[in-house]
């Protein structure tokens, strides 16, 4: 089956490449002040309502960060002057678990419209995102904090940030939010009516403060950008930036290849398909980057097989999941997830419970659950129902779907029939996984990054619901006590080894419970020219290859 796919794959590239190669020295001359990156999404909206990670490379373009991460794994000031410490004085914590910290915004930094970016803007964000009438789905944090206070209004480049509750990464962001957005653009209509504010036209075309603006967005097609002069780290070497979006993963391979594109992220490639691509253009960096990219397998815990453990359990032991690893890149090169926390974290368990392949064991278990073997092969639940089950991903990705495949026959081997039934990735990533639609399983990734303790994905208070407006990531509907529990200290805990040893536990009960199937940790492929300079990929959530796109040149700048 595999060599028919391969030999499906290499026509269609051949097939593409003859369509779009072109004189690649032509090219060069005309891109010696502009870049294209090509990416296998397209985001739905720009803006905090998206969960889409597309959205997230768009964000790192037009949006000034208060202190993103590196390529290094570390924070570093853009927007802010320094990170707040409690060594320095500028996180205090007060008595009743309250904290208060103080940010200092540099200036210099401006709206894409000329107006400045204050503290102001950070507050408004702030009561945007906190208002329960936005249709925000990242309320965790930022309901921790009572307020914000802007210390001089006459010169307002001082955040005050009061916190109600005690959390671990106060000094890491202001509230939460890694970007600010504009009080004199969106304050009107915000009070007007906040619970249409996604439809607001801003958040197709936004003005916003980082190193480029948008100035076009063609759905289906680009995204242009221009340098934003005025940056205050730089004007971009590069003026003028395209997003390209290429959602089949073959002929965006064919375009990196024949010079389309010159850089990609969001590629969906497979590592064979970075190996062709450096192969077949040397001018190409094919970069392979360890990440925190949790691929797994989310089961809806409100139907009434998946609720039971057993069933999940079985799942677990019916699929060869080092087989499905090797789908993308061959060689162990991704490893196998025992848990939702990466190798590369330091408070990853390396001991909690394994599922290795055993048909026989899944078979045991699904028998304690009560399903028989029917006629046909398929199992039976105990009213005699065909135990048939809904597997969902985003469409377009070979990969993944690839993956259904495996996954398909390995459950037919265990006597559970698997129909496949995909979406575009803005559907998939809109209201059928933020609003739990998904009838049984739902496959896609998620991206953390050292600081991350998704308290709201795995706590039951963070069960999107129509009473919360859909707040909150626990999108399996898990309901644990013990497991709830913990993380209501983890998220308290500001000594980094107390924290560590409630996050090594959480993972065991994790790991016992299954709401979730870990899949495997996939790697961070992009693609950029060698002639760019200072192009540093990071792998972490919601930082991608652009997080210092003001940085790039091409060496010849």
């Amino acid at each position: 089956m595999k060599r028919t796919v391969l030999r499906v794959g290499v026509f269609a590239l051949s097939a593409v490449l003859a369509l779009s190669v072109t004189g690649s020295a032509v090219q060069a001359q005309q891109r010696r002040d502009r870049v294209t990156i090509g990416m296998a999404q397209e985001p739905d909206i720009i803006g905090p309502f998206s969960t889409m990670a597309a959205t997230g490379v768009i964000h790192n373009i037009i949006f000034g960060y208060a202190a993103p991460f590196n390529e290094k794994w570390q924070r570093v000031p853009v927007m802010a002057e320094k990170l707040p410490t409690l060594k320095d004085g500028d996180w205090q914590v007060l008595p009743n678990n309250k904290m208060r910290v103080t940010w200092k915004l540099k200036r210099g930094f401006t709206w894409h419209d000329g107006r400045a970016v204050t503290a102001l803007d950070w507050r408004f964000t702030y009561g945007l995102m906190r208002n329960p009438r936005t249709p925000s789905t990242a309320r965790f944090v930022v309901n921790k904090v009572d307020n914000i206070l802007v210390t001089n209004m006459n010169d307002p480049y001082e955040l005050v940030v009061q916190w109600n509750e005690l959390w671990p990464f106060a000094g890491s962001e202001p509230f939460g939010a890694a970007y600010a957005l504009p009080r004199h653009l969106l304050e009107r209509p915000y009070l007007s009516n906040p619970e249409n504010l996604r439809a607001e036209p801003y958040f197709r075309l936004p003005v916003a403060n980082g190193p480029y603006r948008m100035t076009e967005w063609v759905a289906g097609s680009h995204m242009s950008f221009e340098a934003h002069a005025k940056w205050p780290l730089g004007a971009p070497a590069i003026k003028k930036l395209t997003v390209r979006f290429i959602l089949d993963s073959t002929v965006l391979q064919a375009n990196a290849i024949s010079g389309g594109v010159d850089a990609t992220e969001i590629s969906n490639f497979s590592c064979m398909q970075m190996e062709q691509i450096a192969q077949r253009n040397p001018r190409v960096n094919a970069h392979y980057r360890e990440a925190m990219v949790w691929e797994r397998i989310d089961f809806n815990l409100d139907d009434p097989w998946l609720k039971d453990k057993r069933v999940r359990q079985a799942i677990g032991y019916a699929l060869d999941r080092k087989a499905i690893a090797e789908v993308s890149c061959s060689g162990g090169r991704q490893p196998v997830a025992n848990s939702w926390m990466a190798p590369g974290h330091p408070a990853a368990n390396p001991n909690v419970k394994k599922y290795d392949p055993d048909p026989a064991r899944a078979r045991s278990l699904l028998a304690e659950a009560g399903f028989r073997p029917g006629p046909d092969g398929f199992l039976r639940d105990g009213t005699g129902k065909c135990v048939e089950m809904e597997i969902s991903t985003t469409a377009g990705n070979s990969i993944r779907e690839q993956i259904q495949q495996i996954i398909k026959e390995q459950l037919r081997q265990v006597g559970i029939d698997l129909r496949i039934s995909n979406r575009p990735a803005s559907v998939f990533f809109g209201t059928y996984t933020t609003r739990r639609q998904f009838p049984h399983m739902a496959m896609y990734a998620s991206l953390f990054t050292p600081e991350s303790v998704p308290h709201d994905r795995f706590h039951s208070i963070g069960i999107p619901t129509l009473a919360n407006n859909w707040s909150g990531n626990n999108r399996v509907g898990w309901r644990h006590a013990e497991n709830d529990q913990i993380w209501d200290q983890i998220v308290a805990e500001l000594d980094v080894e107390k924290r560590t040893a409630l996050l090594r536990k959480q993972q065991e009960i994790f790991a016992e419970e299954l709401p979730s199937l870990s899949l495997y940790f996939r790697l961070d492929l992009t693609t950029f020219p060698k002639a760019m300079q200072n192009v540093k990929p990071v792998g972490l959530g919601t930082y991608y290859l652009p997080w210092n796109v003001w940085e790039w040149r091409w060496a010849d700048q």
